[in-house]
């Protein structure tokens, strides 16, 4: 199939995976799952609502994001750079970084990832 639609409800399934915090979703949606396709790509819904920063591990991958709704907060642990994004900003994370995201309230993105997508 050379084509994939998800329909915007997509982003109210996002899950809560094992291993994150209570308040973080994030769920693949589109992407490779060719193993052998030398550039992967992956399309993601990330959802994080009010509570303490939640750091996922170093990132092996390039990633761009947009804010779809709310407010999320990025913190660069490597270099102490922190900024809140709003609904429209667009945001990347290179490869090697380690961030904290956080929200004061709730927010939703939709990212897009150099991964293949997860196997759930």
């Amino acid at each position: 199939m050379g084509l994939e639609v998800i329909p915007k409800t997509a982003k109210f399934k996002a899950q809560n995976i094992e291993g994150a915090p209570p308040h973080v979703y994030f769920t693949d949606f589109l992407g490779t799952r060719d193993e052998k396709v030398p550039n992967p790509i992956v399309g993601a819904w990330f959802r994080i609502e009010k509570g303490t920063p939640a750091t996922p591990p170093k990132y092996e991958y390039d990633e761009v994001g947009v804010v779809i709704e709310g407010t999320i907060t990025l913190k660069d642990e490597d270099g102490g750079a922190e900024t809140t994004v709003t609904i429209g900003d667009s945001f990347v994370i290179h490869r090697g970084s380690t961030i904290a995201f956080s929200s004061s309230d709730y927010g939703i993105a939709f990212k897009c990832g150099s991964r293949l997508m997860a196997r759930l």
